[in-house]
């Protein structure tokens, strides 16, 4: 998907930007930001969930320890086919930030 792709994004994507406390636009773009799972973030569309649940796994990163086979377990199954969204949305947030003006500095 590519940028100008972000339009096929499901509307709550799209629309979706982390409220939690300390959590930022900036902070969710960081090479090392890591995904929230569903209980984590409050209002994570269905469509972002890339983390299990269960054994926390992290599919977007590939980072954890795996405890199951992915490519039979349902949960697996499905969060991997929400990682290139996951990406895409990241992709936006990074675009919304570039394109703000520089904020002036006192």
């Amino acid at each position: 998907m590519q940028e100008t792709d972000f339009a096929i994004l499901p509307d709550a994507v799209r629309r979706f930007r982390p409220k939690c406390p300390g959590c930022s636009p900036a902070r969710v773009t960081r090479p090392d930001a890591r995904p929230c799972s569903f209980y984590d973030c409050s209002g994570l569309p269905t469509e972002l969930e890339v983390t299990c649940d269960l054994c926390m796994y992290d599919f977007a990163s590939d980072d954890g320890q795996i405890k199951c086979d992915h490519n039979t377990c349902e949960t697996a199954v499905r969060l991997k086919k929400n990682v290139e969204t996951y990406k895409a949305w990241v992709r936006l947030i990074e675009a919304e930030i570039a394109a703000r003006p520089a904020e002036a500095s006192a």
